[in-house]
């Protein structure tokens, strides 16, 4: 019954524990999880309206500066001393010349430093073919008009990164052209004080980028990335040397001239990312922790009930001397103490019946005679039918004939004795199929035939051929052989079975041999019976004289000795007759 329930589908306890707890986490994950993509996206979504805010605040900037510079240089074409210049140039003397010229390079100087950025403004008078900038380079050379479109701002990029941004325009009173140039060093100083991000100005007019060094990581991504900035504002998403950026870009209202910041994406989502990987981690922490917790527990439920589910199977196959062994679990050992004291009473009621009552121990020698180990049968009938699958028919027969004159011995059940020729032949029935089955295991009989005749009880020797493979030679690696011999003297006859197995030691030898002596089994030692009831069936049927002795030979193995008074033996044949 225990075997079968152990067989049954479905999960155990502690399955459905370990299950429950990773389901469990499994859905602490998940749910962490997306609450994370939540948190990022609500970041992302607060990262775009604050990176908004800067370049629309840089944007400003730089549209202020453009512009103040335009119109302070529109004002000063308006000058009267600007205007007054050509007349002066026409009519006035050298000294009056030269005295209006650094007049107006001081009113230029002026006009510079009236702003934050450096600028250089040039003026070119076309008529007099004459120029005046604050720049003497420019005040003190040959004339010549710039060629590029008025009224619009145009960048001068050199080869070396170094360039400027120029503004040409015609004054509104007289043949006058006022030429703006601001460096792009100006540009270069005002993204450095730029420091949410990483900075660049984009010509989309020329195309031309305009950046810091510390930005020229990123410089191979304009050539894919720079052609989508359209339109006066925007976000574009890119990822670059393994790093994802959010480009934030606004247009300057004054030239085709976009503020860019690149933001890293990770500065922000790296320290969330950790802090989830920290919680997954230590979420698994947890369910390894639980698991090995509950393997713990498992542990302790499942030893004290194994030990009480075996102690359970030999009561139920016959072991009245089964008894569950010390349990440290408080709830186990209650439950131990109760089925050790019902085997206990048990097993007395049972041996008193069996020393009371001669009837019952011969009724009880009939039903021995009559039981077959489950076991054993169901291993006959599994090699019977692996060989009839491969279509191997004389295994099949032989096993068939065995098994059939196995069993016919076993169910004839109304003698309670046979002759030593009998059991030899029941015994070599029982060895040829273990033979079958492992061909390993040999045997030898060599009995005189003057002792054939002997009577004894059946299935004496059986349970002894039994022990010696069961746990003799099955422990054993080596191959297995079963000796059996018989002799006699003036006084005795001797039946040896000796088997070359793993052997006994000499203090379960010493246990056995004390037990054997004695009709009561003590609850604290857990002996088998199969020895036992050979022995007391010995003694019954032949007298106290006779009965089972265990050896350790010197080479080896186990030797089991049924020793047979003569006079006792004639005696107990003349009470069976």
């Amino acid at each position: 019954m225990l075997k079968g329930q152990a067989t049954n589908g479905g999960l155990s306890i502690f399955q459905k524990l370990a299950l429950g707890l990773m389901l469990m986490f499994l859905s602490i994950v998940v749910i962490f999880w997306w609450i994370y993509q939540l948190n990022v996206k609500d970041i992302q979504t607060e990262l775009r309206n604050n990176k908004l805010g800067e370049v629309k605040f840089m944007t400003s900037q730089l549209s202020n500066q453009f512009e103040q510079i335009l119109m302070n240089a529109i004002i000063l074409s308006e000058d009267q001393t600007v205007r007054g210049y050509p007349y002066v140039l026409e009519r006035g003397d050298d000294y009056s010349k030269y005295e209006m010229k650094l007049a107006i390079i001081e009113k230029l100087a002026l006009n510079s430093a009236s702003t934050s950025w450096n600028n250089t403004v040039i003026l070119y008078y076309p008529d007099q073919r004459e120029t005046v900038s604050s720049d003497p380079s420019f005040s003190f050379q040959k004339f010549e008009l710039p060629d590029e479109p008025l009224n619009q701002w145009t960048i001068h990029m050199e080869a070396d990164g170094e360039g400027y941004y120029s503004h040409l325009t015609k004054g509104h009173l007289g043949p006058l052209y006022i030429e703006t140039r601001i460096s792009l060093d100006n540009l270069r100083k005002m993204m450095q004080q730029y420091t949410s991000g990483t900075p660049l100005l984009y010509d989309a007019h020329q195309m031309i980028a305009i950046r810091n060094e510390g930005s020229s990581d990123l410089a191979q991504a304009d050539s894919w990335i720079l052609p989508l900035i359209q339109g006066n504002s925007g976000f574009i998403t890119l990822e670059e040397n393994q790093a994802e950026y959010l480009l934030s870009y606004m247009k300057l209202d004054m030239l085709e001239l976009y503020f860019i910041d690149y933001h890293p994406i990770t500065q922000l989502i790296k320290p969330i990312s950790r802090n989830n990987t920290l919680f997954v981690i230590a979420l698994v922490a947890l369910l390894l922790i639980s698991l090995i917790y509950s393997l713990i527990l498992h542990n302790q439920v499942r030893t004290p009930i194994i030990g009480l589910r075996k102690a359970i199977d030999r009561f139920d196959r016959g072991d009245y001397s089964s008894r569950v062994v010390s349990m440290h679990t408080k709830e186990f050992g209650m439950l131990g103490k109760s089925f050790n004291r019902m085997a206990e009473h048990t097993q007395f009621l049972i041996e008193q019946v069996l020393l009371g009552d001669l009837s019952i121990q011969e009724a009880r020698l009939k039903q021995y005679q009559a039981q077959i180990n489950p076991h054993f049968l169901y291993n006959c009938l599994n090699y019977i039918q692996s060989k009839a699958s491969i279509k191997d028919h004389a295994a099949v027969t032989a096993m068939t004939l065995e098994l059939a004159s196995y069993c016919r011995y076993i169910n004839k059940i109304e003698d309670i004795d046979s002759t030593l020729q009998e059991e030899l032949n029941f015994v070599k029935h029982y060895l040829s199929i273990m033979h079958m089955r492992k061909k390993t295991i040999n045997y030898t009989i060599e009995v005189d035939g003057s002792l054939s005749f002997i009577r004894l009880p059946r299935m004496i020797l059986q349970p002894l051929v039994e022990n010696c493979i069961k746990h003799g030679i099955e422990p054993s690696m080596l191959p297995g052989l079963i000796e059996i011999k018989a002799e006699e003297d003036a006084q005795d006859i001797r039946i040896y079975i000796r088997d070359n197995g793993v052997g006994i030691s000499e203090e379960r030898l010493a246990v056995i041999a004390n037990h054997m002596e004695e009709f009561m089994h003590h609850p604290e030692d857990a002996i088998g019976t199969g020895i036992r009831n050979v022995n007391q069936r010995l003694r019954l049927y032949f007298g106290k004289s006779s009965g089972l002795a265990l050896q350790r030979p010197p080479s080896g193995g186990t030797c089991y000795i049924i020793t047979i008074q003569k006079r006792e033996e004639k005696h107990a044949a003349n009470i069976v007759s």
